[in-house]
């Protein structure tokens, strides 16, 4: 299969990568990187997650960094996703003003309970039961540990397919498929995705890759080989899940598009300007580098 011309990138920085940052985030600061990262080239983002506090306090300030984006990420023509594990959490994106959100629905049954509390039977009744109230909103099932399970429970081929066919029998048809603990290789990555989308239109399937391990990069070369043409990145590669430990960020987002830029694929970012954006974040919030550009540009 040839590869994608363009690929679309949605930035996971302001959720993913921060909610793991030992030091809490002014929103202020929270609000200016996001509107940099917008000036880089990001049309599609994760904004913030809508969870317990308690457990992620790093997002307790959801619905005022969004009150502070939001025209700003319309403006620029960006879509703002927000992350929910329930309905409570899909309630408060909805009343902040999303209109985009994704529900967190875990293929390890160990996961999903660390992560939402709840079995996978649990949350998907929850789900479906979402998605047929919710037709004002647009739902994406994001699956983490769609590649394997950091706690040693098998994740099958055929869960996967289960917890496709349910969400799409209830009107959902976009998907987010997630290395979580990083643990994929590339010849995996490629069984997974062959599977899905020989019942899955692939074209709204979206790869969310950590790096545990370093294969996220190798991970997302196979999956543009496989037709993917929507993932994830981090800027300067931060993040990781509460739940997971040791898990590593994401793939970070200016590694992710040197390479598609050196293969002549389109994705509307500036290179330079996420590079320095990404010394400038991680500086000003004492985080780290976690990306070969981080480590090779100059600034």
């Amino acid at each position: 299969m040839p590869l994608p011309k363009k690929v679309l990138i949605s930035e996971v920085s302001p959720r993913d990568g921060w909610q793991n940052h030992p030091l809490i985030i002014p929103t202020e600061t929270k609000i200016k990187y996001i509107k940099k990262m917008v000036d880089c080239g990001a049309k599609k983002m994760e904004i913030t997650s809508f969870v317990n506090p308690k457990y992620v306090p790093q997002m307790s300030d959801a619905k005022e960094v969004f009150q502070g984006v939001k025209d700003y990420l319309y403006e620029n023509n960006v879509i703002p996703f927000a992350l929910t594990l329930n309905k409570k959490g899909v309630e408060n994106a909805r009343n902040a003003g999303f209109r985009h959100v994704e529900f967190v629905l875990s293929a390890s049954e160990e996961h999903n309970l660390r992560n939402s509390r709840r079995t996978i039977q649990e949350s998907l009744e929850a789900f479906k039961e979402l998605a047929l109230e919710a037709k004002d909103l647009h739902i994406m099932l994001a699956m983490p540990c769609i590649f394997g399970s950091p706690f040693g429970d098998n994740v099958s081929l055929d869960r996967i397919k289960w917890l496709i066919d349910e969400a799409v029998s209830v009107g959902v048809a976009e998907f987010g498929v997630a290395d979580t603990a990083g643990i994929s290789t590339p010849e995996h990555t490629r069984a997974v995705l062959s599977a899905i989308k020989s019942y899955a239109d692939i074209n709204k399937v979206s790869l969310h890759m950590h790096d545990t391990y370093g294969m996220g990069i190798a991970n997302c070369y196979v999956a543009l080989e496989e037709g993917i043409t929507m993932m994830d990145a981090s800027l300067a590669g931060m993040g990781g899940c509460p739940f997971v430990p040791g898990a590593k960020g994401n793939i970070a987002t200016e590694d992710l598009i040197y390479m598609l830029h050196k293969m002549n694929i389109e994705t509307g970012y500036n290179l330079d300007k996420l590079n320095q954006t990404a010394f400038e974040m991680t500086k000003e919030i004492q985080a780290t580098i976690v990306s070969c550009q981080g480590a090779i540009c100059k600034h």
